[in-house]
């Protein structure tokens, strides 16, 4: 086995079991050695975000950005923590991103939804549930955010009967509500 994988085996064990900043250390060991390592930027990144070193950790996941773009788990690690930072137009831009590469990730869908939820982009949200809506017709969370929003921007009726879809309690009889 390579010097390097060893060390980022080693690093990778230590990360796991809570040792931050010794993981650190031996990541950036690795990357004396090979400055373009993705794994090891991606794991400095990881572990300043578990640091709450949210700055560090940013800056190690765009390095690791600078060498490939395209990487899901990267991006996805970005917009976390540009979610957990409230950060929501960072984190819509690099979801999108994601989602562009891969259409198929249901929980970055919802975290786009929720993204324009907390930016009030409201006519959009609207349009983006309604679409992913008919692709995960099960999904309470976007049916959830799409709901919210239809109260929200005064479509009660259409409010009411999301609510029903969501949760089956409501019965809409003419202008009277009944909620079991």
């Amino acid at each position: 086995m390579s010097k390097i994988k060893n060390n980022f085996n080693n690093a990778e064990q230590l990360r796991n079991d809570g040792n931050l900043s010794e993981a650190i250390e031996i990541f950036k060991n690795i990357l004396k050695e090979n400055s373009n390592f993705q794994p090891a930027l991606n794991n400095i990144a990881n572990c300043y975000f578990q640091l709450n070193e949210f700055d560090l950790a940013e800056k190690y996941y765009l390095k690791c950005l600078k060498l490939d773009s395209k990487n899901i788990l990267t991006i996805n690690n970005l917009a976390l923590l540009y979610l957990k930072n409230k950060k929501f137009n960072k984190a819509l831009t690099a979801l999108k991103a994601s989602l562009e590469r891969d259409f198929q990730q249901e929980h970055i869908i919802e975290k786009i939804a929720y993204c324009l939820t907390e930016l009030n982009l409201n006519k959009e949200l609207d349009m983006f549930c309604k679409k992913f809506m008919q692709i995960y017709e099960g999904n309470n969370t976007i049916l959830s955010y799409y709901r919210r929003n239809l109260f929200k921007i005064g479509r009660y009726q259409e409010g009411l009967k999301a609510y029903q879809k969501e949760t089956g309690v409501i019965e809409l009889d003419e202008d009277k509500i009944n909620i079991f």
